[in-house]
């Protein structure tokens, strides 16, 4: 099987046991990990989100996290020139104030459906890599995704992150299985979770067109996925009169787009104030790992098709043309799942590595995961 083409109607599909029971050991792990952070480390200086719940799970809800909590408490209020939560799309919050409702709790449900979302899209990595590559190399994928260093974002932060990676992978799923309709209106949840999310509808049209479909009303189905970005543009034009103000108001966070934000001037000034080696070297992890991401996907292009090149080149290259100083790009790097793919073949053909790199891995997700739990700003 070409590694391009869906899996053949018929054909025995992957185990998903494995993959589930890997990522349910990690995420009690860092559950304990952030636990045990919470009552034994002191909080780092920074805004601390307003958590109420129990207090093991305080760890979880940190930064951003205050802002998808206003959301779902309170809603969108937009003032020109100054941070607020329109930056943020709705569907994570709208999901945290519909659980909430059932679990007495945003902040607990915001939790959930991270953990939920996390699960899923582990789950569907591993089906997918199994599909495409041969075990050995399908499981070092695994590993990598499962255990990368701001993996944490896929067990329990409350960030839109998980739900968006889940989505992403659910529509190209249903592509692969000639479901284009559904595919869009998966998709259309992940437009409506991130702004980059957009780059989903033009990779699902490639996809759709390189496996041969014609442009018909069936395969048009995947245009459905715009819709949560259109839904939420029509939102802030009727509310706010700017359709766009979740771009707008990045100004607030000296991010607007142009020449300063996109050849990164923050940055060079960032890097000189960087003071202790341990600061430098998190810091220097985002430019670092955005490099080496865009390194990987000419590989992607030859193995896996132009729908996942595509997506993979413009989820980690737009992502990181928008921002000043690259942090926050290895968060971002966990949707460009199709890395991990070509990594893990990579690792998995050199047997020194194949022990090394997931270790490491999975000790910086650890120390990663007990950074943010005290409100170290990593992303």
């Amino acid at each position: 099987m070409l590694p391009t083409e869906a899996p053949a109607s018929g054909r025995t599909r992957p185990s998903l046991r494995p993959a589930l029971a890997l990522a349910l050991a990690v995420a009690a792990a860092l559950f304990v990990v952030s636990g045990l952070a919470v009552a034994l480390l002191p909080h780092a200086d920074g805004p601390v989100a307003l958590y109420e719940g129990p207090r093991f799970l305080e760890g979880w809800a940190q930064w951003d996290s205050g802002w998808y909590q206003f959301i779902a408490d309170h809603g969108y209020v937009y003032q020109p020139g100054r941070q607020g939560p329109v930056a943020f799309f709705p569907a994570y919050p709208l999901l945290m104030r519909g659980l909430g409702g059932v679990v007495g709790n945003v902040y607990l449900a915001g939790i959930l459906v991270t953990l939920a979302s996390g699960l899923g899209a582990i789950v569907l990595f591993w089906r997918w890599v199994k599909e495409r590559l041969d075990p050995r190399a399908a499981w070092a994928s695994l590993l990598l995704f499962v255990l990368f260093p701001y993996a944490f974002f896929l067990y329990g932060a409350v960030y839109a992150d998980a739900l968006f990676i889940v989505s992403v992978l659910g529509a190209f799923t249903l592509v692969e299985h000639d479901r284009p309709w559904l595919a869009g209106v998966v998709g259309a949840v992940a437009t409506a979770s991130r702004p980059i999310g957009a780059v989903l509808v033009v990779a699902l049209v490639v996809r759709v067109l390189e496996r041969g479909d014609r442009p018909t009303w069936r395969s048009a189905g995947v245009l459905l996925s715009g819709l949560g970005i259109a839904g939420f543009s029509l939102y802030l034009w009727n509310r706010f009169g700017d359709p766009l103000a979740f771009g707008t108001i990045q100004e607030a966070w000296d991010q607007e787009a142009g020449p300063e934000t996109w050849l990164k001037f923050q940055f060079f000034r960032d890097v000189v104030d960087v003071g202790s080696p341990l600061p430098w070297l998190v810091y220097m992890a985002h430019p670092v790992l955005t490099v080496l991401g865009l390194v990987l996907v000419p590989r992607v292009f030859r193995r896996f098709g132009r729908g996942y090149g595509v997506y993979t080149a413009l989820v980690i290259g737009l992502s990181a043309l928008g921002t000043k100083n690259f942090f926050g790009m290895s968060r971002y790097l966990l949707a460009a799942f199709p890395c991990f793919a070509v990594a893990g073949e990579w690792v998995a053909e050199r047997p020194r590595l194949r022990t090394v790199v997931p270790a490491v891995s999975g000790l910086g997700l650890v120390v990663l995961t007990a950074a943010y739990s005290r409100g170290v700003y990593l992303s």
